[in-house]
């Protein structure tokens, strides 16, 4: 069986993170967001992944353009025009040649689920479709799913106002197809997410909602981004550095990971933080809730808190920068 990933958009609500690097590259835990996918979908039996690749992303397409190790091949599909979800699923299921049943993912979530087991269950359901949903405090940033005792999806609310959605569970961005559905995403650049999986619900079509379990993460803004990061970091319960990276034994550093040749200066603090590659931290400074791109410099007895600074940033000595500042 193939996966597509869907990875055709810039990524804004990710800068400055993504103005030098495409949002499917950005370190989790110090490898770069769409391994862990490509490891789970590896690890889930499916033997061809077509990344489907929009425009300008160049970055991306050369990291993946001889494939990568392992057992699951890996195909990059270039868009010549912007197609958005339900444009870019079917021309990559006629560009790659997929065939029969297949999973679409969107390319900036983090997930772990029992993919075998999904696909059993949209078999036994004899479902043409099925949404992976997630179950959040707070669904007003997402689209919501409404199901029925049995867990078919019969409605959709997009981005509720706080307090009025009719649940909690959210698309997770992991879907099964049964191969005749493309025919039926209309033409276009459309979401399948405006477009065909509403009108599969209206039709009484058979579109059911598999509920994962687990950590999920949307990682298409900063928080999200560091928020996961830090869930990861728990698990592991330890401090994470790349090779090359140096931590003064004097300085303190928790629940955070350091790229290669990250330096930490004397006296530093750095918590809950990500710091990306070559990023220096003067002695002193403290970091707090970050993310420091790669090349960031952060001057002695600097303070940040709830930061995020783009590839190169430079923050001066004693300088003490407004907290969710974006540099």
């Amino acid at each position: 069986m193939d996966a597509i990933i869907l990875v055709g958009g810039p990524g804004p609500r990710l800068r400055p993170l993504t103005n030098t690097r495409h949002k499917s590259l950005v370190p989790v835990c110090n490898q770069p967001a769409i391994e862990y996918l490509f490891a789970w979908l590896e690890r889930s039996g499916i033997e061809r992944t077509v990344l489907a690749i929009g425009q300008n992303n160049e970055d991306l397409a050369a990291a993946y353009a001889e494939g990568r190790p392992g057992p699951m091949r890996v195909t990059v599909v270039e868009e010549r025009e912007r197609l958005e979800s339900g444009g870019a699923i079917r021309y990559a299921v006629q560009t790659a040649g997929v065939e029969g049943r297949f999973i679409v993912l969107n390319g900036d979530v983090y997930l772990d689920f029992d993919l075998r087991g999904a696909v059993a269950e949209h078999e036994a359901r004899q479902a043409d479709l099925t949404l992976a949903l997630y179950e959040v405090e707070d669904p007003s940033m997402y689209g919501v799913a409404v199901t029925d005792a049995d867990g078919f999806v019969t409605g959709f609310v997009e981005k509720p106002p706080l307090g009025t959605s009719p649940g909690n569970l959210v698309n997770a961005g992991a879907w099964i197809f049964e191969p005749g559905l493309v025919a039926e995403i209309p033409p276009g650049a459309v979401r399948v997410e405006e477009t065909l999986f509403p009108s599969l619900v209206a039709r009484r079509r058979r579109v059911y909602g598999h509920r994962l379990t687990g950590i999920w993460a949307d990682i298409g803004t900063p928080a999200r981004y560091l928020a996961l990061n830090v869930a990861l970091l728990a698990q592991r319960n330890e401090l994470l550095h790349a090779p090359g990276a140096s931590i003064d034994a004097t300085a303190r550093v928790t629940a955070s990971s350091l790229g290669a040749g990250s330096r930490v200066e004397a006296g530093a603090v750095i918590e809950r933080s990500i710091l990306w590659e070559n990023v220096t931290i003067g002695a002193g400074a403290t970091v707090r809730e970050s993310i420091l791109a790669d090349g960031v410099a952060v001057g002695e007895g600097a303070n940040l808190a709830r930061v995020v600074a783009g590839s190169g940033a430079t923050v001066a000595a004693g300088v003490r920068v407004p907290e969710g500042t974006a540099i």
